[in-house]
C-alpha cells in the first residue's frame, strides 16, 4: 500500500520494557560507515561517486554490516539518495543476487530521517519503516541508544557532524578507495576541531580497499 508517514520527535520516543519492576537497558552501538578516497573525499564534485571501487566481495561485506544494524538515521539528501535507488533496484530483473540481499535489507530496515524541510515521505511496498525527525535531538539519541536492539547506522555527512560534536558515535568505518579524486567534499568539512580517534583494527580486500576500523579517544 503507498502511504504518506509525517512524525514529529514521537519518532526518538524510548519504548521501556518492565519485567519484574525492573527497567532494562542496553545500550546500542552507533556506527558511521562512509567510502573515501585516499585523498580523504567521500565525494567528488557534483556529488559525483563513479570513483567507488566496489566488487562482489565489499557488497558481501556492505551485507554483513546491515545485518548488524536495525535502525539507519539519514539526513535529508542522503535519505533522498538511498530513496531514488534501492527501491527500483529491488525489481531490476538485471540485478546481482547479493545487491538484491542488500535492496531488501535497506528498503525493509527501520528508517529516521533528521529534516528541517522534508515534511512528507512515501512508503511503499519496497519502501518502508520510515520516519521524519525535524530536529536533531542528542537526548533524544540517547534514549534511542538505550533501546534494547542492534547497531544504529548513520547516513550523511553532515548529520554524522552533528554526532560527532555530541559525542554520539561509539565507531567509525572508513572504507578507503584506492584512488585520489583531487577535489570534492572532504568527509569532516565544517567540524571545525580535532578529532581524536584510536584504530581498532583494518582489513584488506582484493580489490584493493582497505577497512580502518577506529572509536573516539577518551
Amino acid at each position: 500500500m503507498v502511504g504518506s508517514t509525517e512524525l514529529g520527535n514521537d519518532a526518538f520516543k524510548l519504548e521501556e520494557s518492565h519485567g519484574k519492576g525492573k527497567v532494562k537497558k542496553k545500550m546500542r552501538k552507533v556506527i558511521l560507515f562512509m567510502m573515501l578516497s585516499v585523498d580523504g573525499y567521500f565525494e567528488g564534485p557534483n556529488h559525483d561517486l563513479s570513483w567507488h571501487n566496489v566488487d562482489k566481495e565489499i557488497t558481501k561485506d556492505a551485507i554483513k554490516r546491515m545485518k548488524e544494524m536495525d535502525l539507519i538515521i539519514f539526513g535529508k539528501r542522503t535519505y533522498q539518495t538511498m530513496e531514488s535507488f534501492w527501491p527500483q533496484a529491488q525489481d531490476d530483473p538485471k540485478i546481482s543476487k547479493d545487491d538484491l540481499i542488500v535492496a531488501r535489507l535497506m528498503n525493509s530496515m527501520n528508517k529516521i530521517v533528521i529534516s528541517r524541510t522534508l515534511n512528507k515521505i512515501r512508503e511503499h511496498k519496497n519502501w518502508k519503516n520510515v520516519k521524519i525527525v525535524h530536529k536533531f535531538d542528542p537526548k533524544e539519541i540517547m534514549r534511542l541508544k538505550k533501546q534494547p536492539g542492534k547497531a544504529i547506522g548513520i547516513g550523511g555527512s553532515s548529520l554524522a557532524l552533528s554526532f560527532i560534536r555530541a559525542g554520539l558515535i561509539d565507531e567509525f568505518r572508513f572504507m578507503i578507495s584506492p584512488v585520489v579524486i583531487g577535489a570534492g567534499t572532504p568527509i569532516f568539512q565544517g567540524l571545525g576541531r580535532q578529532l581524536k580517534l584510536e584504530l581498532i583494527r583494518t582489513r584488506k580486500f582484493r580489490s584493493g580497499n582497505v577497512m580502518q576500523y577506529y572509536r573516539p579517544m577518551k
